[in-house]
């Protein structure tokens, strides 16, 4: 019950707008350390929290577009790989389902917060300035409650068990379909992320960095981070890219 009513909470501020909530809960890799902490196991969470992240690097939200939810695939991907005892493989297979649920979810809340401006227009037109900041702060919180962490708390509550049967009663040659298909979600997503960043002049480090990584066996990602920065640093002070700026 505790763990359940946890991952509610957790789901609420995964579920408010705002910076602070955007960074420390939204995000997969956040809110994989988050569920990973409240069932007793935080790394393997921001494990499999980051691994999902990496298949959503590319997504973009524009306006009240949506493809697929981030935030239930982050959540709740990551609670059915802890406690259906996934690999990271089939654990990002199962979050793209998951999110794409959510964003059903998403639509919903977006749709019914479509009220609360026209609300707020009549308050205003009757000088209600505090029935307006009260429906500020407690309008969108109530839709979150209800739209997002109550389904959340039941599947917590519930879900572990079914989740666990569930798996079981899969047959082989289906994980191992969903776990070929999750070794290359994470490939699609930094495909997405290079579409929208690619720069011919960087095609170079791109390949450098791949060639390293695939012939030392290196997987440690912050020591590549590390080199990344001082790279770029040491570039930028010999001008490079200044020809393109100067031609612009």
């Amino acid at each position: 019950m505790v763990q359940a009513l946890l991952m509610a909470l957790l789901a609420l501020l995964n579920g408010i707008q705002g910076p602070l909530n955007w960074y420390m809960f939204r995000e997969p890799v956040m809110a994989g350390f988050w569920v990973g902490l409240i069932y007793g196991n935080p790394v393997q969470g921001t494990i499999i929290g980051a691994t999902i992240n990496v298949s959503y690097l590319g997504w973009i939200s524009a306006g009240g577009a949506n493809a697929s939810d981030l935030y239930w695939a982050g959540l709740l991907g990551t609670f059915v790989a802890i406690k259906g005892g996934m690999s990271l493989e089939t654990a990002v297979a199962f979050a793209v389902p998951i999110g794409l649920l959510g964003n059903y979810v998403h639509v919903a809340y977006m749709t019914l917060a479509s009220v609360w401006p026209t609300k707020m227009d009549q308050l205003a037109a009757k000088g209600n300035w505090k029935g307006i900041r009260k429906l500020q702060v407690l309008g969108g919180p109530a839709l979150v409650l209800l739209l997002r962490a109550l389904p959340v708390f039941f599947i917590a509550l519930f879900g572990g068990d079914l989740i666990q049967v569930f798996i079981d009663a899969l047959p082989v040659w289906a994980m191992n379909g969903l776990a070929a298909v999750g070794k290359l979600l994470p490939a699609l997503g930094m495909s997405m992320l290079l579409k929208f960043m690619f720069k011919k002049e960087l095609l170079p480090f791109f390949a450098l960095g791949f060639v390293i990584a695939a012939y030392t066996g290196m997987t440690d990602l912050l020591m590549f981070a590390c080199v990344g920065v001082c790279l770029a640093a040491i570039l930028i002070k010999m001008g490079f890219c200044s020809d393109e700026k100067g031609a612009a």
